[in-house]
């Protein structure tokens, strides 16, 4: 089957260059830990991811903080926070590359019951950090 004549090669009408990224990985930087207490370096969590991202991307965008809960499965109660959401649209190879610095990020340090990665559509828990 021909792609029709009219067809718009957008990239070359903008004067992209080649390798476009499609998939979005975003991360949620929290600013309490797994017991409701500020962790209070959320800002150190955020320039360090910042740049695990552009390295995975190219770029990273990081927006304002948002307020959200999570259920604490241990008591039934929701805890409310004030996460960062950063985000890059991926490039494979670096991506596949810096996976195990992804899953170190924040989480244990932090004192995390879990992290979440959002990536491709998909929502990603992560409960098991590297190095713990």
């Amino acid at each position: 089957m021909e792609a029709a004549e009219d067809e718009l090669d957008l990239g070359g009408a903008l004067g992209a260059g080649s390798g476009e990224s499609f998939q979005v990985l975003a991360l949620y930087i929290p600013d309490r830990d797994r017991h409701g207490e500020e962790i209070g370096t959320q800002r150190r969590w955020v320039i360090e991811a910042a740049n695990l991202l552009a390295r995975i991307g190219g770029g990273v965008t990081i927006e304002p903080p948002v307020e959200g809960g999570w259920l604490d499965d241990e008591n039934g109660n929701v805890i409310w926070e004030r996460p960062v959401r950063l985000y890059t649209y991926v490039i494979p190879e670096p991506f596949k590359e810096r996976i195990g610095e992804l899953r170190a990020l924040v989480g244990r340090e932090t004192n995390q019951g879990e992290v979440v990665v959002e990536f491709d559509g998909h929502f990603f828990r992560i409960r098991e950090f590297e190095g713990s």
